[in-house]
């Protein structure tokens, strides 16, 4: 068949195409026309094809838009941190489980890697224990809440363990967070920082246990009221005691907080008696309270605390440091053989309410035995918050006004 015949055939018609309306004619192709598209379709020998030129669509007048096409993810950022907040908050497609002591902690192991040094360090892992001497399981679940909870804020109550627990996963940034409470004073007064001190002692948090101390200041003797002080170990006892930041009115008060933490369980604390005194500054007290303490006392368990060998001799060497102080030159070449090196003073305060906190010429004035500090300590507990705002500063040779007066008449005399 030729092709004029191949091309003939393949444009008729159908036998079982549709019917048509019979005042409509089936087209057709005149043999011409057929002719022209058979001559169309064969490539003579010596015609070539028209190579187009290359044209691209700015070419084409297809230029880029002015103005960005505006549109909207159908997942909005929002939507999106919303989600991640939740999977992270609620712990949901996490990849890691951390173990603290007997408890064990779900948690995303890349929020580790971004909020921690420690993790930092870390493989990859799907287990990773710790041990309870550098962290608590609460300081860790306080720490991992911090990181995945955007309104997370450091409380008071925990704040040593999670201290802990930043210090050792190495979290600057809530290390931060932490000072800022701890360094604020309206958040932390003398109280606050005794509370601190008690937590910091079964935990390994000796530079917070220090500071906690140095910043118990004006709250010492309330402190010294409380059952928490009479339940301290000796050493911690004596770590207060011999605190240069303690604020009292002499070392008489600083002597008879010792004596009160002793006779709290005399029978099983007198081992410790001279280690706690030599807390004791006795060369701060005057030549006649150390007179008066070598003199005999009727409470059997006071006269057995003065009479241990070793008390007495603290006792005999501030009564000779009180009265040969003031007779040495400041250069005296006796004062180092002598010991009469004045240690350092502590802070002074005083209240006019608190009669031995006045002068002996003042007719206002109470000696300072067992019995009046053990009054003190129920004053103190009754006027609770109340008690330190009656505190003053005493400034070198200050004297209340009455006992100003006592002794310029003893003077006079």
């Amino acid at each position: 068949m030729s092709l004029a015949e191949e091309t003939s055939s393949s444009l008729e018609v159908p036998s079982n195409s549709l019917e048509v309306d019979d005042e409509l004619e089936l087209w057709s192709i005149d043999q011409e026309t057929q002719e022209l598209i058979t001559k169309s379709c064969m490539k003579q020998e010596n015609d070539s094809w028209e190579i187009l030129p290359e044209c691209g669509l700015e070419q084409m007048g297809f230029l880029e838009p002015i103005e960005d096409i505006e549109f909207q993810f159908s997942c909005s950022k929002e939507y999106m941190i919303r989600g991640i907040t939740h999977m992270l908050e609620n712990k949901k497609c996490t990849d890691v489980v951390v173990h603290v002591g007997n408890q064990s902690f779900k948690c995303h192991l890349p929020v580790l890697h971004v909020c921690t040094g420690y993790f930092k360090k870390l493989r990859r892992v799907d287990v990773v224990t710790l041990g309870t001497d550098d962290i608590t399981p609460k300081g860790f679940e306080l720490a991992y809440e911090w990181m995945t909870h955007p309104n997370a804020k450091p409380s008071r109550k925990h704040i040593v363990e999670l201290y802990l627990a930043a210090n050792f996963l190495d979290m600057p940034e809530l290390n931060a967070h932490i000072w800022c409470r701890l360094d604020n004073p309206k958040l932390l007064n003398g109280f606050e920082a005794f509370r601190l001190y008690l937590q910091c002692l079964p935990l390994k948090a000796g530079v917070l246990q220090e500071l906690m101390l140095g910043r118990i200041h004006d709250y010492f003797l309330v402190a010294v009221a409380t059952e928490e002080y009479l339940e301290l170990e000796p050493r911690h006892v004596f770590e207060m005691l011999s605190h240069i930041n303690m604020c009292v009115n002499s070392e008489m008060e600083m002597f008879m907080s010792g004596v009160r933490w002793l006779f709290y369980d005399w029978r099983n604390r007198k081992e410790f008696a001279v280690a706690i005194m030599q807390a004791i500054r006795f060369n701060l007290m005057p030549a006649w309270y150390t007179t008066v303490l070598k003199t005999k006392h009727s409470d059997e368990k006071f006269q057995e605390l003065l009479d241990m060998p070793q008390i007495q001799s603290m006792i005999s060497l501030g009564l000779s440091f009180s009265i040969t102080h003031n007779f040495l030159d400041s250069t005296s070449p006796l004062k180092e053989p002598l010991q009469m090196e004045k240690p350092h003073e502590r802070q002074w305060v005083f209240s006019p309410n608190i009669r031995h906190h006045h002068r002996y010429e003042c007719p206002k004035w109470r000696y300072l035995n067992l019995d009046v500090f053990n009054e003190y300590m129920q004053h103190i507990i009754d006027a609770g918050c109340r008690y330190v705002p009656s505190l003053e500063y005493l400034n070198p040779g200050q004297m209340m006004s009455c006992c100003q007066e006592a002794l310029e008449k003893k003077l006079n005399k």
